[in-house]
């Protein structure tokens, strides 16, 4: 992004106060602490925080631009050098925003999304796409409607493909993204239970992520999981290309030999072409990220050696299954960015597959935003985990008394559960099983914290 003030007050469709039309604006942010000399600074009024109360940190950082609402904040300080552009709605104006420098790109645009898998994804995807020259990713989870304008904002001249994270927490978000985004591809990692407070059912959640693919242009590609029953309708009815992704021989885009571990490993096929995989990171199902990663790189001209070279050298997200060790010679695996009672399953049956022979605690937090099905699926989950081969299990948060109830009623001992109303409170407990030859997961959704958890082992 490099535009003029002028040119800026004409796009966010708002009304120079003051300071030179002529000067630059380099990049966007709602974050007086991120600005750096050049940033326009978009004043948003929060339940807690009101924007316009850091307007003039901002400027002192060294903020090219403030795009504001109202004046009340304004002193007429002398020492204020960033131009003032007064708007309706800072939210909206960032959209305007992001869409016209979105209509500027010409390069191919993948948006992601699913239940589970959208970082892992969108970092893999990342490190196939270099192959082809520079671009922008989203960065970190900035896959809402104020993270995805800023993460346009900050496109370069040299960029060739954006890789842009939507995340949804209602039905109709996708669609707002897209509206600003306009992918040239989608991708659909996966349908599973999450945010079913506002969702309702998982259709719902389905049909929410479908947007995505709906955006598309007339010669867009949609590349979505083979074989995803809540699909099914979905995908009958759409007439754009769509690639496959999965383990069946049908599927164009393809794993076979699948070895379970703290690196992965696994044979790609594409097409016609195989080549073996390396993944520095555990569990089965980042094997079903690659493949779809790997599906978008193809159908954009990536090499089918390129596409190896990506995924072997992309660097997992923190906190996704992200493993560290421990002085005392214990492995913590921390994967407590965000649970849903699909992503929790999966993450326990990865510490039994790619840890055998150690032995094996979980640190499991509760998984919110499950409205009025969570108290069944928590109890789901304790169900599930009886069926393993467990040293210990730490629940945190209220909602986890369903899950002890689950295990419980299928036959799990009870002194192989502890339940804590914080991570905070089980660091010295922790500690007594951190130690060589165990392994620890957490696991949970963000609001519970359990880094902290992983802090205190």
């Amino acid at each position: 992004m490099n535009l003029s003030i002028k040119d800026i007050t004409t796009i966010v469709k708002g009304q120079l106060i003051l300071g030179n039309p002529k000067a630059a604006a380099t990049g966007a942010t709602v974050d007086s602490r991120a600005v750096e000399p050049g940033m326009l600074f978009f004043a948003f009024k929060g339940e807690r925080v009101d924007g316009h109360d850091y307007a003039t940190a901002a400027s002192r950082q060294g903020a090219s631009g403030i795009v504001v609402s109202q004046l009340d904040w304004f002193k007429h300080d002398n020492n204020l050098t960033a131009a003032i552009i007064r708007v309706n709605d800072p939210l909206e104006s960032l959209r305007f925003l992001g869409r016209s420098l979105r209509n500027l790109f010409k390069g191919p645009v993948v948006g992601i999304t699913g239940s589970n898998g959208k970082t892992t994804t969108k970092q893999m995807l990342a490190s196939v796409l270099e192959s082809l020259g520079p671009g922008l990713a989203t960065a970190g989870n900035y896959n809402s409607q104020i993270g995805l304008p800023l993460t346009i904002s900050k496109l370069k001249p040299e960029h060739k493909w954006m890789v842009l994270e939507m995340g949804a927490s209602a039905p109709g978000n996708i669609a707002q993204l897209a509206e600003i985004a306009h992918p040239t591809m989608g991708i659909l990692t996966s349908i599973g239970p999450a945010h079913l407070e506002t969702f309702g059912s998982i259709d719902r959640i389905a049909e929410t992520k479908w947007e995505l693919m709906e955006s598309l242009p007339g010669d867009g590609c949609a590349v979505v999981p083979w074989g995803e029953p809540h699909l099914e309708r979905l995908v009958r009815t759409f007439r754009k290309k769509i690639v496959y992704f999965g383990d069946a021989p049908s599927c164009p885009v393809r794993a076979s030999s699948i070895e379970a571990g703290e690196n992965t490993r696994f044979m790609l096929h594409i097409a016609s072409q195989n080549a073996p995989v390396t993944l520095k990171i555990p569990g089965r199902h980042n094997v079903m990220n690659s493949l779809a990663a790997a599906a978008a790189g193809w159908t954009l001209g990536c090499s089918l050696e390129q596409i190896v070279h990506g995924l072997e050298n992309f660097e997992p997200p923190k906190m996704r299954m992200q493993i560290l060790p421990h002085p005392s010679g214990a492995i913590l695996i921390n994967d407590a960015y965000n649970a849903n009672p699909a992503s929790m399953m999966t993450a326990v049956r990865m510490l039994a597959e790619t840890y055998p022979d150690q032995k094996r605690v979980l640190v499991l937090g509760s998984m919110l935003e499950l409205g009025s099905e969570s108290e069944k699926y928590h109890f789901h989950v304790g169900v599930e985990l009886a069926h393993f081969s467990l040293e210990h299990v730490f629940l945190v948060g209220p909602e986890t008394k369903a899950v002890y109830e689950g295990a419980i009623s299928a036959g799990a001992p009870k002194k192989m559960f502890s339940q804590y109303s914080s991570a905070e409170a089980l660091g010295t407990e922790l500690k007594k099983y951190a130690q060589l030859g165990t392994a620890i997961l957490f696991k949970g959704s963000r609001g519970i914290h359990l880094e902290k958890a992983v802090e205190a082992a």
